[in-house]
């Protein structure tokens, strides 16, 4: 998929995305950078962001990155595990970034064309407005050949 492609996928084709408001900021094949705006009903009993809704920022993000670094690859991507660790109330619009292990994706392409599967480990990180981290963690993506 290329950045056009990721960009139709965030805005339209993941309903949980779409549901939470969540848009493609920065789009490259070794890093993404998505939003997530606050909503009141995105909310916990304490008026926070739930933990659920900024992994589901987290996680959108690692998906778009896995994807676009298979860029020329007919490549399914799902999430197979997810360490996030939650390091202070997150309040207001939130943005998560993912971060490919490799700076060179044609690495990652190599394996996948000898290999047919691939899982990834993708590091990511929820910030607030203020650009403090809110959430940081790893996503592993199943990146298989189709």
């Amino acid at each position: 998929m290329n950045s056009v492609d990721v960009l139709d996928l965030v805005a339209t084709r993941i309903p949980m995305a779409k549901r939470l408001g969540i848009q493609a900021l920065d789009l490259s094949p070794t890093s993404t950078r998505v939003r997530l705006p606050f909503d009141a009903e995105l909310a916990n009993h304490g008026g926070t962001v739930h933990v659920s809704a900024q992994f589901a920022a987290a996680e959108t993000a690692a998906l778009a990155a896995g994807l676009l670094s298979c860029n020329g690859l007919d490549v399914t991507c799902h999430s197979k595990g997810c360490d996030l660790r939650f390091r202070k109330p997150a309040r207001g619009d939130l943005q998560a970034s993912a971060q490919m292990p490799s700076s060179d994706p044609s690495e990652l392409k190599q394996r996948l064309v000898a290999e047919g599967k691939v899982d990834v480990p993708v590091l990511v990180e929820v910030t607030d407005g203020s650009g403090e981290r809110v959430a940081e963690g790893s996503v592993t993506l199943l990146l298989r050949r189709m």
